[in-house]
């Protein structure tokens, strides 16, 4: 927070010794008190605890062991005098009070900053407004967002919590910030539909579940009915006999969020939490999500269109099983515009260039073949992580000769520690240089040879020339040129 004006009033109240009233404050600092008012309403939120006591008749003190607690715990509060911060804050409260109007007099009062600032403020959010499809709605000298409730609320779990596809959260780091007690009831309710289903909930499922209770919370507390469209409530309603089970748990979770806040909410929640628990993946042997015949179809025509480009294991029909378990509630995200960010986007492409472009191609293909919508580089990665495990469990072991002198202690040696350190190679004979040719002719097929000693070099098989004691300076060599064999 920290304007001017804010220190101003912690820096008077710090040097006087008891209270200060509010026309006292405004006389020195020539504002009037009602200012002053939202000033110390604005101090003790932004430090996240009530730095600055009042007494009615005697005014304002500062707490002084608190406000040091604050600001040795890292608590103090950030800068909305700097236009990234203020325009953050300000996306924030427009946020939450949609679909209400606020008044641009009002937000230039709170950041005391002037009504064309906020106007400008506005002009510069725009454009991040537009990825999520919302935009901005000028009347009056009133400023509002306009766009679908769920777009609204993807919106809120970026700005509140951070949740893009960019980060890489855990609760621990999601609930940094927060408020305490919302944020630890939302947790709570994870654990509520958990242990109902007799199942896990993982990452990111878990995280994005979090989100949309603990948003829930946030917009409520400002609106007690918030709007849903009617097109989603009937579709949904259509889906609450295939999946019984998430339908009750999300009533349970509705009538906890009602204890909570003490009041009644709208009957549509339930279809909006409904809605999330559809499209995520569990496991654990007691519940597993209701997979259609779509969900079968498109694995395997998946699977098929994959292997055209790259190597998989034989069994196919195992594939098919393990990848229905994630493509079914993919498909239920799909159909409800659900997205989940995908942290390790950028690890998966570099790391398996060939798996996520196959799998990008066959998406695409598989998304006019059974008129799906657009599957996003999030999805498309978490299928390729399953594609590249299939890959990696096809991938055969290189095979090696080892030579080195005529020596049982020494052979020996050489290869347990090549085993150690490089089990993913299998050995095939470990030999003398006298038996080579022998050794070539019963294992045409091997990849490398590991030698201790000078060799006549082998048309099409790299050699690596090593130490005895193999060090870590040889498993160097042998992995760089099994990368090399394996590139070639």
């Amino acid at each position: 927070m920290t304007t001017d004006l804010a220190q101003s009033v912690i820096h008077l109240l710090q040097d006087q010794q008891g209270f200060m009233t509010s026309n006292e404050l405004a006389g020195k600092l020539q504002v009037s008190y009602k200012t002053i008012q939202r000033v110390v309403s604005r101090i003790n939120r932004a430090y996240g605890n009530n730095v600055i006591t009042s007494e009615k008749g005697r005014g304002y003190k500062l707490d002084y062991e608190r406000f040091l607690l604050s600001r040795l715990s890292g608590k103090s509060p950030r800068d909305l005098s700097l236009p990234a911060e203020r325009q953050k804050e300000l996306l924030k409260r427009l946020l939450l009070a949609t679909p209400s109007k606020l008044k641009v007099a009002d937000l230039a009062a709170d950041f005391f900053v002037s009504e064309s600032v906020i106007q400008s403020d506005v002009s510069s959010l725009e454009p991040w407004l537009k990825k999520y499809d919302l935009t901005v709605t000028r009347v009056n000298r009133t400023l509002s967002i306009r766009g679908e409730e769920k777009d609204i609320r993807d919106a809120l779990m970026e700005v509140i919590l951070g949740l893009s596809k960019d980060t890489t959260v855990n609760f621990e780091a999601v609930k940094q910030g927060l408020a305490e007690h919302d944020a630890t009831f939302a947790l709570k309710q994870v654990d509520v539909v958990e242990q109902f289903l007799k199942a896990d909930l993982p990452y990111p499922y878990d995280v994005n579940l979090f989100s949309h209770i603990y948003v829930l919370i946030s917009r409520i507390r400002k609106f007690v009915k918030l709007p849903i469209e009617d097109r989603d409530i009937t579709r949904l309603k259509d889906k609450v006999h295939n999946y019984p089970d998430l339908f009750s748990v999300s009533e349970i979770v509705k009538h906890n969020l009602e204890n909570y806040l003490g009041a009644p909410i709208s009957e549509n929640e339930v279809y909006y939490l409904f809605q999330y628990l559809i499209s995520a993946r569990f496991t654990g042997t007691d519940f597993k999500t209701k997979a259609g015949t779509s969900a079968y179809t498109f694995s395997d025509a998946l699977i098929t269109l994959v292997s055209q480009d790259v190597q998989l294991p034989d069994d196919a029909p195992a594939m098919i099983d393990e990848l229905v378990s994630h493509v079914a509630p993919m498909l239920n995200r799909l159909e409800n515009n659900i997205r989940l960010p995908n942290a390790l986007l950028k690890e998966i492409q570099d790391e398996y260039p060939k798996v996520y472009q196959s799998v990008l191609h066959a998406a695409g293909k598989l998304t006019k073949k059974f008129d799906l919508p657009e599957i996003s580089a999030d999805e498309v990665g978490f299928l390729s992580l399953y594609i590249a495990k299939y890959v990696e469990s096809s991938k055969k072991p290189k095979k090696a000769i080892v030579i080195c002198t005529t020596g049982l202690g020494s052979s020996e040696l050489i290869s347990a520690k090549i085993r150690k350190d490089l089990p993913e190679l299998e050995i095939l004979d470990v030999i003398s240089n006298l038996n080579l040719g022998k050794s070539l002719a019963k294992h045409p097929d091997v990849d490398i040879l590991i030698s201790t000693i000078n060799l006549p070099e082998q048309k099409h098989i790299p050699q690596v020339l090593v130490s005895a004691m193999f060090t870590a300076k040889d498993k160097e060599k042998v992995e760089e040129a099994l990368r090399g064999r394996r590139d070639g």
